[in-house]
């Protein structure tokens, strides 16, 4: 009899399975035959019905169809099968990410199933070209699952068919009839008619969001993708659609008090510039087609080996429809430095009024937009007369937001702040972050510690937890966090327990009470730089912060020095006595991937403003890619950092810090070398 294994090691048990059946899932809570898949992945929860439409009106769960809907059960299970894997046992995230392409991949083939004949013949009728026209559309833009299902090219369409009575129009218009408004040159994808027909039949069939949903939107009327697709495709796909960033011109209707972002963004990445798919996204997708080689050896007869053999010309497409990597916007170090002592400002000064005040209006438990409490007199500086901006317009909601009218407003500010300050000086990952509870803070010996699960970082399901030194400052600030946590949960509010999670805004809510709910470190980044006005670039976009650029303003901190402070800021706050002692802390705390961005971005500013330190180098660049000095000090500045990163990863060119002993004790220096290749015989 096998021996039973404590549940830590439970991931021993796959590999002692019968690689034949390809039955087994760790994520699947349902039996193996159920028409309905429960699947728990971590701490998410999906469902998988297989009981979809196909081209001959039957369902994929009718017994002539049994053969068909046992492969693809079989091939979910493989994604995360150690036939597939080997040694690998795959974190929850991962496993669930890699069965949703799995499924992304099955529902291309699903929706066009009068093409290929699924009803009749499966998936056997596919063709190397059909292969090639997958992987075409998977190129085609930056959104693979917008190349999958086209959701608004269905939607429009299905749109464009619907029609109601005359009685049930004017029941709706009667009840609604500021969804009916057309304003002067609004954008609309359907003739005028036929989008108020649509407005009235989406409102017919619940597919706009309630007005008294929870989450508060920018339109009155918005419609609800999910719902909406449920309907349009819903019964032939596997995948419970989401598309809640899409566009729909002329259907979400009466723009609402809730405003985003007050200027444009800076795009984070190089994602924006180029509207293809990025490689190594488009590489996961290939992975499953790969995948059903494998699955051919155990009986798994979905795409034939002729069909398949389209995977072989596969990498010199990509080269030709694919963008390389996705490069990230690193943001100027005199910005990052500002972030920094803006953050902290903030926090002291206001941090402590902002918490005591909500949580004493939370005691007393009145309606929170009357604030029967006084207000006190720090806040009362900063502006506070309201719990929400009454703002119609985005330059009066703005305008209210610098003034700090809102004290919603100003907790929205205030977590921002308390994100900017944790995660530049620990450089962690924002899920990370957005897992901090109060146990996250640990205090020995007077020291104290952050605890985090790292990411990309697990043995099988169990990811390592560890200790990372963390600021006094910091810790302070995380502590407050704690603070209203707790005081809610005594209270009786809602509340996860999730340090950085958002008060609710009682904004569209019923029935209005306290409490907090899921983080929202994106709002929260926005609210704190339209406060704080950070800098915009050249097109008057604003940078608006996110999590990893903050890991990188944690390296560029040491990288910087002179007039910013650089390298005594960041030993003031780790308590560092030497730079060489910081500098290895950043270089456990931040992956080469990024330091390598960071250090490219620093010798980019120097080549700028012809620094002699960088003078090699940028004769270097110029003769590696075919410009003149002057050319380069002209070009982009994105363009000369990937420049200066390929020459770092090539080896040809090195940035490093030198130390040495000094007057001051050790001291250290940036060298940017020019390592050159030895010359082929």
């Amino acid at each position: 009899m096998r021996s039973a294994l404590p549940k830590e090691l439970d991931f021993i048990n796959q590999f002692r399975l019968n690689h034949n059946t390809l039955e087994h899932a760790s994520w699947r809570i349902s039996e193996f035959s159920a028409d309905v898949w429960e699947c728990v992945f971590g701490t998410t929860r999906r469902t998988i019905d297989f009981r979809k439409t196909i081209d001959d009106g039957s369902l994929l769960t009718d017994s002539k169809n049994l053969r068909l809907l046992e492969d693809i059960k079989r091939f979910l299970c493989l994604q995360t099968h150690p036939v597939l894997t080997g040694s690998v046992v795959l974190a929850p995230n991962t496993a669930g990410a890699r069965v949703a392409q799995a499924l992304h991949t099955l529902d291309y083939f699903l929706l066009r199933s009068n093409q290929f004949g699924v009803a009749a013949n499966g998936f056997r009728l596919i063709t190397a070209n059909d292969v090639i026209a997958f992987i075409d559309a998977l190129t085609s833009r930056r959104s693979i699952k917008n190349s999958i299902y086209e959701p608004k090219h269905r939607m429009l369409r299905y749109l464009a068919e619907v029609s109601v009575s005359e009685r049930d129009f004017a029941r709706v218009h009667a009840a609604n009839p500021d969804l009916f408004e057309l304003t002067e040159g609004e954008e609309l994808e359907l003739p005028c008619d036929q989008t108020l027909i649509a407005r009235a039949w989406l409102k017919l069939n619940d597919c706009y969001q309630p007005a008294n949903h929870g989450t508060v939107t920018e339109y009155r009327y918005r419609v609800t993708r999910k719902r909406l697709l449920a309907k349009v495709i819903g019964g032939h796909v596997l995948t419970e659609l989401k598309f809640d960033g899409l566009r729909l011109p002329g259907f979400d209707v009466a723009p609402s008090r809730w405003f985003a972002q007050e200027l444009t963004a800076v795009p984070v990445n190089n994602l924006l510039d180029d509207e293809r798919a990025a490689v190594e996204y488009v590489s996961q997708y290939l992975a499953v087609l790969r995948g059903m080689q494998v699955a051919r050896q155990y009986g798994i007869s979905l795409l034939s080996e002729q069909a398949l053999a389209a995977l072989d010309g596969a990498e010199l497409l990509l080269k030709e429809r694919t963008k390389e990597r996705a490069r990230f916007t690193t943001l100027p170090f005199s910005l990052a430095n500002d972030l920094l002592s803006q953050s902290i400002g903030f926090f002291l000064e206001y941090g402590e009024p902002l918490v005591n005040y909500y949580l004493t209006l939370a005691r007393k438990g009145d309606d929170i937009r009357e604030m029967t409490c006084p207000v006190p007199t720090k806040l009362t500086t900063l502006g506070i007369v309201a719990w929400r901006s009454n703002a119609s317009a985005p330059d009066e909601f703005f305008h209210q937001l610098r003034r700090g009218e809102s004290l919603f407003n100003m907790l929205e500010v205030l977590l921002g702040a308390i994100a900017v300050m944790v995660n530049t000086l620990m450089a962690r990952r924002v899920s990370e972050l957005e897992e901090l509870t109060a146990d996250s803070i640990v205090e020995e010996h007077g020291a104290y510690f952050l605890a985090i699960y790292l990411r990309k970082a697990n043995v099988g399901r169990h990811r390592k937890r560890v200790l990372r030194p963390l600021p006094d400052i910091a810790a302070e600030a995380l502590q407050l966090l704690a603070k209203l946590s707790r005081t809610l949960q005594e209270l009786g509010y809602p509340n996860e327990g999730r340090l950085f999670e958002v008060p609710y805004s009682a904004w569209n809510r019923a029935q209005l009470y306290y409490g907090t709910c899921q983080p929202d470190l994106r709002r929260c980044f926005d609210r704190f730089c339209d406060f704080h006005q950070t800098t915009q670039d050249e097109q008057g976009r604003r940078y608006y912060v996110r999590a990893h650029q903050l890991r990188r303003n944690f390296a560029m901190l040491f990288f910087w020095k002179g007039s910013f402070g650089g390298i005594e800021v960041l030993r003031y706050f780790l308590g560092h006595s030497k730079p060489s002692m910081t500098y290895r802390y950043v270089t456990e705390a931040v992956s080469g991937k990024v330091l390598r961005r960071v250090k490219a971005t620093v010798a980019k500013d120097l080549i700028k403003v012809d620094h002699p330190g960088t003078a090699e180098l940028a004769q270097l660049v110029c003769e590696r890619y075919g410009i003149s000095l002057n050319e380069l000090h002209i070009l982009p500045e994105r363009d000369v950092v990937d420049y200066v990163e390929d020459l770092i990863l090539s080896g040809e060119a090195e940035v490093e810090p030198e130390f040495f002993n000094g007057p001051k004790g050790e001291e250290y220096r940036v060298l940017y070398r020019v390592i050159r290749q030895r010359e082929e015989a």
